[in-house]
């Protein structure tokens, strides 16, 4: 399994295209904020000290959780080609089991999604630093690490549980640039989750993505809201956390949105067992 997961990794790294293509959706989210979302959304919170800068963590939040959509996705579409080249039946032949080479790819797209992460928050972050002198916390890049661990295994059992229903890199990249371009919505990039209507945001609360961005948003912006609400009235900041996203369905702590995440891989993780398990049984 060791040799596997270095095996993916290698064919990621190595493939400049692939690794850019992968980042793609991180890439539009970031270009249609700077170009054309920034100014309207800080005009609906103008009045708020330095929150430019509380924009900036806002969008990187997000733009991480596209970053572990996609990539992990990427990843996946290994799996995708070993099948269509019959590589799979010759891993077969070797000592490692079934159970193993899935959990090889599984844990080479959950490195692939948590190194691309925590790569998108640097170089982001060197951005802002120097567009809009927003300084670096670095003694949260241990927790900033964890949490795209997380993500990273969230979303490998989502693209798992897709891939199930492909067995050629044809019929799977339709499919990959429609969550591509989606993953910056349901993230809460392209607008802030307060300005959909009634039904869209009872929709975002059942999907993880929405949570995502909330758990990497409530961590990066918490140090800055402080600053920025200090002589605000509460109200300001409830409605603040509402409309961008921090609080979803009540829960707007980073313990609660961790906690709804990892039952979502619990969900999922039986989702993936139980199609796995009927179409094995089809077979």
């Amino acid at each position: 399994m060791i040799s596997l997961i270095k095996r993916n990794l290698m064919l990621y790294f190595n493939n400049r295209q692939r690794v850019f293509f992968s980042l793609m959706g991180a890439i539009i989210s970031f270009i249609l904020y700077v170009l054309f979302l920034k100014n309207g959304i800080q005009s609906d919170w103008k009045s708020i000290h330095e929150g430019t800068k509380l924009l900036d963590l806002w969008l990187i939040g997000g733009t991480m959780t596209v970053t572990a959509i996609t990539t992990t996705q990427s990843a996946l579409n290994q799996k995708i080609m070993d099948k269509e080249n019959n590589r799979i039946d010759d891993l077969m032949l070797t000592d490692t089991s079934k159970l193993g080479i899935n959990a090889g790819y599984v844990f080479s797209s959950v490195i692939i999604g948590t190194i691309m992460q925590v790569a998108v928050y640097i170089i982001m972050s060197f951005y802002f630093l120097f567009s809009d002198n927003l300084s670096i916390n670095y003694e949260k890049l241990i927790a900033i690490i964890l949490i795209a661990i997380l993500s990273s295994f969230i979303w490998t059992m989502v693209n798992m549980i897709i891939n199930l229903f492909f067995d050629n890199q044809a019929s799977i990249s339709g499919v990959n640039s429609i969550v591509g371009t989606c993953s910056g919505f349901f993230a809460g990039v392209y607008m802030p989750l307060g300005t959909l209507p009634n039904a869209g945001q009872k929709i975002m609360e059942f999907i993880p993505a929405s949570y995502n961005s909330a758990l990497y948003r409530n961590l990066l912006m918490k140090h800055q809201m402080n600053i920025s609400f200090k002589n605000v009235p509460a109200k300001f900041l409830t409605s603040f956390n509402k409309n961008m996203g921090l609080k979803i369905n009540d829960v707007s702590t980073i313990m609660g949105h961790t906690i709804i995440l990892l039952v979502f891989i619990v969900i999922l993780i039986c989702i993936f067992s139980l199609i796995s398990l009927l179409k094995r049984r089809r077979a």
